[in-house]
């Protein structure tokens, strides 16, 4: 392949067909002989004057009468023959194909297998050569269809033209329509490189993640073809090719003296260079100081990861693969991760010419550069392509935040004195008290902090970087801020030190996505060293705690129905107020008894009262139904009245306009109306059916 801009040739990976509009041109051959011939269809008609041979499938049989026989080419008549190959595909066009084996890659299998001749007919610039006849001599080689449109039209072989899909090659770099073209180039023998490189992926040494692009790399090694190395740039390395004056060719690794043949000194080197991606393919352990046996190579060879994009899998991948096992001995990496591709909101592709671009600098300088950075890791899900929004930027922006008001937090409550001496400068100094000392809260906060290192450490290993980020948000602003931070303003004992372990952690858990702000926060509780020199942490032995976790579930069920029925609209009390509980549920009773500061800072109760009969009821109540207990805030009766009947009416409303849209579904409005309009009425009831579900919900617990 050659692209015409550049004038070098192209390797059959480095060419991106993209389906494009097009015409299929038919065009009569007549026969040799006078008689009717064949039409074949063509989307290149400027290339028939390279045409050898006329191919159809040998069980065709509306062809069988004419193979072997000749028909006349429609432009620059020349005689050629109707040939049969098992190739030809029997549904395209007319089921007969003109054979260019100049300009197609498939037509010049053909043409080798019955040994016909290749004819060039366009030139390395694209245009028309002198094996043309005169008038098209010089065009360009899409000027020259068009004239070869005309010139059959006039000649009367057009028999019909009509509208064709046609995939176009073009260079993956610069987008240039290539051209398949007759040049001596240089190949490298393929199919030994390729089978190791096989076989690395087949065993299991080689594991690509996402898991499906393991049979991309595969399918490509198997169905592999010899690499064409020669480039026509200006950059890059020499071919180690020299030819004599004799016209002797010697490949050498080193400059020769003379011609091993011949003896003539008069060398000229091969102009070309080596394929981009042949020298590419040699980084991982040419870098290292390869072929002498460095001691970089020996530490650092082979590695461990690759992070790339899936376009280069073939061009890049494979060829480090086999080059790091035919000269280095073995595969350059275990593990090889193809990111996402970041597609607008719409999931396009992001392009100038879409105008739905997004400039980093700009996100950078919007949100800053952690918190972009964890806007895009959060929106990945199992290796497919990102629907970017910027507003998860945002939410990472007010995450960074809330992660600096914790820091603020837990230094206002005091930092440990640093050790007399440390002598692992990887060691973390976040001491924590006795364990024995541990409150309900606290055992539950370390629970949890086990539980998300263990999943981020896993998710990292697995690549799930959207998983990992997530857990971590979770983590921080459900569990840590909203929950423990609450509770360590009881300035217990033991809530400094565990809640500056527990945001340290944090900060190295988080390091990897945000490395600005976890840095900064670091240095602000006490820590010497820099975060990224510190050990990954790995949970203490005793931190999984099942009770209490299920004890702090239980507890955060009841404070969010306390929440939940402080939240009712029109309701007046919105400061601390006695909880009443009423029930059979000894167990979360005693729990609620024994953490009853903890509910009370939570809950914003005063006192939550469990009475022993009846009696403690309140005359007048909003409820909640939680297991076997109920829930209650004390209200007025007058409260109480009124949000009766408001929501009666509510209820009543709904009800007829509920009724009045199913009666009328109900008739033949949703086959006549615009589906439009029988959607909006759809979601409609949807609507009402939900609103009255909650209203019915909300006069419940009115007591």
């Amino acid at each position: 392949m050659r692209r015409e801009r550049a004038l070098d040739e192209l390797a059959d990976t480095e060419v991106e067909h993209e389906d494009e509009p097009g015409t299929l041109y038919y065009v009569r051959y007549r026969a040799k002989d006078g008689g009717d011939g064949v039409v074949v269809a063509t989307t290149r008609p400027e290339t028939i004057f390279a045409d050898v041979a006329i191919a159809v499938h040998p069980d065709d049989e509306r062809y069988k009468p004419l193979i072997g026989k000749l028909v006349e080419r429609p432009l620059s008549p020349h005689a050629i023959p109707v040939i049969a190959d098992a190739a030809v595909e029997r549904a395209f066009g007319t089921g007969a194909l003109k054979i260019t084996p100049g300009h197609d890659q498939a037509d010049a299998e053909i043409g080798e297998r019955h040994g016909l001749a290749a004819i060039s007919v366009i030139g390395p610039d694209g245009r028309m050569i002198d094996a043309v006849e005169a008038e098209f001599v010089g065009l360009d080689r899409f000027d020259a269809r068009k004239l070869a449109v005309e010139t059959l039209r006039t000649r009367g072989v057009l028999v019909k033209e009509e509208p064709y899909t046609v995939s176009v090659g073009r260079c993956y770099r610069c987008e240039t329509i290539v051209e398949p073209l007759l040049s001596l180039q240089w190949f490298v023998k393929i199919k030994p490189l390729a089978e190791p490189a096989l076989i690395a992926s087949k065993t299991g040494k080689l594991r690509f993640v996402p898991a499906r692009y393991q049979r991309t790399y595969e399918d490509w090694l198997e169905h592999i073809r010899d690499w064409c190395i020669s480039r026509q740039i200006w950059w890059g390395h020499r071919l180690p090719v020299w030819y004599c004056a004799n016209g002797h060719v010697i490949v050498a690794e080193s400059t020769p003296d003379a011609c091993a043949e011949c003896g003539n000194r008069e060398l000229t080197q091969d102009p070309d260079t080596l394929d981009t991606w042949f020298s590419s393919g040699l980084w991982p352990f040419s870098i290292l100081g390869w072929p002498q046996d460095s001691i970089e190579l020996r530490a650092w060879y082979p590695n461990q990861v690759l992070v790339t994009a899936r376009e280069i899998i073939f061009n890049w991948v494979a060829r480090m693969v086999m080059f790091g096992i035919h000269f280095a001995g073995a595969i350059p990496f275990a593990k090889v991760h193809i990111t996402p591709l970041i597609l607008d909101e719409e999931g396009r592709k992001m392009s100038k010419s879409l105008g739905n671009s997004l400039d980093p600098m700009e996100l950078v300088r919007d949100y800053g550069a952690d918190a972009t950075r964890f806007g895009i890791v959060s929106q990945m899900r199992g290796g497919q392509d990102v629907r970017f929004s910027v507003a998860k930027c945002d939410d990472a922006r007010k995450f960074c935040n809330k992660l600096w008001q914790a820091v603020r937090f837990a230094v206002d409550l005091g930092l440990p004195e640093p050790p007399a001496l440390d002598l692992d400068p990887k060691s973390v100094y976040l001491p924590l008290p006795d364990e024995t000392s541990w409150t309900l809260p606290d055992r539950w906060i370390m629970d949890a902090l086990a539980r998300t290192i263990a999943r981020v450490t896993s998710g990292l290993d697995d690549f799930e970087f959207g998983d990992v980020a997530q857990t971590l948000y979770s983590f921080v602003w459900n569990e840590v801020c909203d929950v423990y931070i609450e509770i360590a303003k009881d300035k217990a004992p033991t809530r400094a030190p565990i809640l500056r372990h527990v945001l340290g952690t944090a900060l190295q858990l988080l390091h990897p996505i945000m490395p600005f702000v976890t840095d900064e926060l670091w240095s602000r509780l006490g820590q010497t060293m820099l975060i990224e020199q510190s050990y990954w942490p790995s949970p203490g032995a005793g931190w999984l705690d099942d009770a209490a976790r299920a004890d702090m579930e239980r507890l955060l069920e009841f404070i969010e129905a306390v929440r939940a029925l402080r939240a009712l609209p029109k309701l007046p009390y919105r400061e601390m107020r006695d909880v009443t509980v009423v029930g059979a549920d000894p167990p979360l009773v005693a729990l609620l008894e024994a953490q009853a500061g903890v509910v009370a800072r939570l809950a914003r109760a005063e006192r939550v009262h469990v009475p022993s009969g009846s009696d403690g009821r309140p005359a007048h109540s909003v409820s909640r139904r939680l297991g076997r207990i109920e829930v209650l805030l004390p209200v007025d009766a007058a409260f109480i009245e009124k949000e009766r009947a408001a929501l009666d009416k509510e209820i009543e409303q709904a009800d007829a306009e509920a009724d009045a849209i199913e009666r009328k579904l109900a008739t033949n409005f949703a086959d006549k109306a615009p589906p439009a309009v029988v959607a909006k009425e759809r979601a409609r009831l949807e609507e009402l059916r939900t609103a009255l579900e909650l209203s019915k919900e909300r006069r419940a617990d009115l007591k």
